[in-house]
């Protein structure tokens, strides 16, 4: 909490006399004190995570209730948070929250707003309720988001599976649902006796798309790290999957030639492996990606942080197929 003894109580039964003034259940929306601890301005509708007990859980701000003044105490008009700045706000969640209404104290609602991208603590807060779901609810399928495919593409060594990794860990650390699907892993068994010509590489990356969009379908982020050079069957994946967001791991050819700890590229440019992808054969990069990680500059955490901000929000679908 912020340390000021003058920081306002905030009347919430006031500011919502018609909501609840006691820690909710099971609830989706919360109404909430919130002191903002952070440089950069609270964002409406910004896909924030939200821990409260040993719970955490994806949470948007869909509005500012009141910001009193902090001289006078009185209940100000909405507006943006910044650091130092108390108000009550509304809090929406990917599913819903429990908390303990038995319990006594203010721990018992006790929660931070933390970053998604840097980990870092951005508010700190106190359940006052339930707060009134002003929008259509996500639609809600079995792990509590929509489906959604995360493909991530780029040159071998280009940092794809390290980044697809950092990715799904934060994901389930959120308690979403996750399949990873690995260009080598599936190679392996799903797509085991397929060869490198281009026939077999657009074949390959089918049968993986046809996972992928069964997976979204069902309610599952698959996330994909694939090479998948060429630019036509990449779209064909799209098209299939419908919910899709393309993920380009950019580095220069050398640096991941310097990167390359197996030694695939050195055997290509000497011979032994004909037809690799950079080298003796093309790799086509996205036109319009959703996300460009420029991963010979940018730290895993940068990275993977840009990605989550542009997936996070997809995970809400609403009933009217627009996102929270």
């Amino acid at each position: 909490m912020i340390d000021n003894p003058q920081s306002p109580h905030i009347d919430v039964a006031s500011a919502n006399s018609a909501g609840p003034t006691t820690p909710p259940g099971m609830t989706p929306a919360l109404r909430a004190t919130l002191e903002w601890e952070s440089e950069t301005p609270l964002a409406l509708d910004r896909p924030y995570l939200l821990e409260h007990d040993s719970q955490r859980v994806c949470a948007a701000v869909s509005r500012v209730v009141c910001r009193p003044d902090p001289q006078t105490l009185e209940k100000g008009q909405e507006g943006e948070l910044r650091l130092g700045e108390a108000a009550t706000v509304d809090i929406e969640t990917h599913r819903p929250l429990f908390s303990n209404p038995g319990r006594q104290g203010c721990a018992a609602g006790s929660f931070t707003l933390i970053d998604p991208a840097s980990g870092q603590t951005l508010a700190t807060g106190t359940i006052e309720g339930a707060a009134e779901v002003r929008q259509p609810r996500p639609r809600r399928q079995a792990g509590g988001h929509a489906g959604l495919t995360v493909w991530f593409t780029g040159l071998s060594s280009s940092g794809k599976t390290t980044l697809s990794q950092a990715v799904c860990d934060r994901l389930r650390a959120m308690g979403c649902r996750v399949e990873p699907l690995d260009g080598d892993a599936v190679r392996k068994n799903l797509c085991r006796g397929l060869g490198f010509s281009k026939e077999d590489r657009d074949e390959n990356i089918r049968r993986i798309g046809f996972a992928a969009a069964l997976l979204t379908r069902n309610g599952v982020v698959a996330v994909v790290s694939v090479i998948s050079p060429y630019r036509a069957v990449r779209d064909e994946a799209r098209a299939r999957t419908g919910n899709f967001v393309e993920v380009y791991a950019n580095a220069p050819l050398e640096v991941c030639e310097q990167r390359d700890v197996k030694g695939l590229y050195r055997k290509a440019r000497a011979g032994q492996l004909p037809g690799f992808t950079g080298i003796d054969d093309p790799y086509e990069p996205p036109l319009n990606p959703e996300v460009e990680c420029r991963t010979d500059r940018e730290s895993v955490t940068e990275s993977a942080g840009k990605v989550l901000c542009y997936v996070l929000p997809r995970l809400w679908r609403r009933n009217d197929g627009s996102t929270a």
